[in-house]
């Protein structure tokens, strides 16, 4: 006999539905959560792309201003909400206000997904109706009282033996480790607050460059140093109206342990600036963070004809001002700057809640765009493997980069060879051959085709003869220049962005202080005016020249095309853009 089976009774019905409705009323709104905190993330993230398109945007503008005062800007205090579709591709997103005040957004509400960012004066959004206040994740502090914490006590300069004071200002001494800020593709130092009580002052934590003083002579105004600092380094930093023009000291000291704390002649203004023998003495000298182990000038005179200069062992000499010694930048920000995230120390890992402060930039997303418009001078770029810093871009969209190290074969130890038979460069001897076989294949090898069509294939690369006490605007020129080649691979030029040594190979990636047995000297496409010298950047920092038939290491410079894409990253060296 078979069995009778038995369908499901109303009870058991009612059971089931009741069930389904309370799992139901659990999981309907959860995933709602879900789907609209997704919403909230994709909106924020759009939002801050759109603010750095914008920004990005009105700083190419005012390059091109500057290059010819004809042209018709968009980023002008009359700026509406129509010109953004212009500049920037918005998607779904929709801009419901904007304001421009000739120098930066005063202004910004964007929708998107479903929700409102309005944007805050310290570079954050608040979300709907959110107060700027109530941000949470950002630090969004402003510069000067972060820079308060450090240098200040009850609203006076502190007396524990941290700071010391110059001209009116109070200024870190000795070696402080929670000082460090990110700004514009560059490592920087704190160094406190000047006299005005309106603006921080900040130092390079590398030499960007090595390039003569002056032609012979030792007056800042005029100065070979004085206007690579201002018309060519200031003018690739992003968003440099954050910079104050200040006054300079340059007055003539002939004592190497002088600690003057005020300055009365010799005063000058300028947006860039060194610092000075008294700062270097009073910030505690060779024991402090003002010493980096490379040669730097000092914007100090010793006579008519000698700049003080420090070395790269942290003691004070005065050279000539047509020697070539490294220029580490001193700028000054103004009250409105804002810390966006960081601690202020160094560490492996760069974010909102650790490493260096992050000054008026948004680095806690990833960035996607193209790279010559979302990267600035000094940026770290990832690309087939190897880490690179961005030296510039050309008028035709093509970015230049360095490698942050040196071409190796085997053991990490940098390869050394001599230039040539002379210093021509060219792909048929010497350097320039071993550039464009063994390193390009080092580089990206050759079966990576993906890679190596994104490079700028036979890019001009040009050549000028140079000599000691010539200006850099020589080594660069490029309109009527010595010579030049076709190359894939070239080298840097003498007084071109980062034709020093890179503080992260100084340190070893940031893992240990700076140190010159970290790095190594390498060549520049720069020759001498005799055939048989080129010139180079040794391991202290300094340029100089020497025969072709020194052995020195490779620093190789590749060039990227102008459509290359920016796939993740956001240009720190902890998170360089992936290429």
């Amino acid at each position: 006999m078979k069995n009778k089976k038995n369908g499901f009774t109303l009870i058991e019905l009612l059971a089931v539905i009741v069930i389904l409705a309370i799992v139901a009323l659990i999981a309907i709104p959860i995933v709602l959560d879900i789907i609209d905190d997704a919403r909230i993330s994709a909106g924020n993230s759009e939002a801050y792309m759109i603010l750095s398109s914008i920004n990005n945007y009105c700083e190419s503008e005012e390059m091109k201003y500057q290059i010819d005062n004809s042209y018709d800007k968009i980023c002008t205090s009359s700026m509406n909400v129509g010109n953004v579709k212009d500049m920037i591709n918005l998607g779904n997103a929709e801009i419901k206000e904007i304001a421009y005040d000739g120098e930066k957004l005063t202004t910004l509400v964007i929708e998107s997904n479903n929700h409102k960012f309005t944007l805050c004066p310290s570079g954050t959004f608040a979300m709907d109706d959110e107060k700027c206040d109530g941000e949470v994740g950002l630090v969004g502090i402003s510069m000067l009282e972060k820079t308060k914490e450090l240098v200040y006590e009850n609203e006076t300069c502190k007396t524990d033996g941290t700071t010391y004071q110059y001209m009116g200002g109070c200024y870190l001494k000795g070696n402080p480790n929670n000082n460090y800020i990110w700004y514009s593709g560059f490592l920087w130092r704190i160094m406190g607050i000047n006299a005005d009580k309106e603006s921080v002052k900040l130092i390079l934590d590398e030499s960007v460059t090595a390039i003569p003083y002056h032609e012979g002579s030792s007056n800042w105004n005029g100065s070979y140093a004085k206007d690579w600092l201002n018309n060519y380094f200031y003018k690739r930093l992003k968003g440099n109206n954050i910079i104050k023009e200040v006054t300079w000291c340059s007055e003539t000291i002939t004592n190497e342990n002088s600690a003057r704390t005020e300055c009365t002649t010799n005063l000058s203004t300028a947006y860039v600036g060194l610092i000075t023998l008294d700062e270097y003495n009073l910030a505690g000298g060779s024991s402090s963070y003002l010493n980096m182990g490379q040669y730097q000038w000092t914007m100090t005179p010793y006579d008519d004809y000698y700049v003080w200069d420090i070395s790269n062992d942290g003691n004070t000499y005065f050279y000539g001002a047509s020697d070539k010694g490294g220029l580490r930048a001193v700028i000054n920000v103004k009250l409105d700057a804002t810390i966006t995230g960081g601690n202020g120390t160094l560490g492996e890992i760069w974010s909102s809640e650790s490493g260096p402060y992050i000054l008026n930039e948004v680095k806690n997303i990833e960035i996607t765009g193209k790279l010559n418009e979302k990267s600035t001078s000094g940026e770290y770029v990832l690309f087939a493997g190897k880490k690179y810093r961005v030296v510039d871009k050309d008028s035709d969209g093509n970015t230049k980069l360095i490698l942050d190290g040196y071409y190796e074969e085997k053991d990490d130890i940098p390869y050394t060879m001599k230039y040539g038979n002379d210093n021509l460069f060219t792909k048929t001897q010497g350097i320039g051959l071993k550039l464009n076989i063994d390193v390009l294949d080092w580089l990206i090898a050759n079966s990576d085709t993906e890679n190596r069509n994104k490079l700028v294939v036979d890019y001009t690369w040009y050549q000028n003869n140079f000599e000691y006490g010539d200006s850099y605007t020589i080594s660069l020129e490029e309109t009527n220049p010595t010579r030049s080649v076709n190359s894939t691979i070239g080298l840097i030029r003498v007084g071109e962005m980062l034709s020093g040594q890179s503080s992260s190979v100084l340190t070893k990636g940031y893992t240990t202080t700076s140190n010159f047995n970290n790095i190594s000297t390498y060549w520049t496409m720069t020759p001498d005016t005799t055939s048989s010298s080129a010139w180079a950047v040794a391991y202290d920092g300094n340029a100089f020249k020497n025969g072709v038939s020194s052995i020195y290491s490779i620093r190789p410079v590749i060039v990227v095309t102008a459509d290359i894409t920016i796939t993740k990253g956001n240009g720190t060296w902890s998170n360089p853009y992936e290429i």
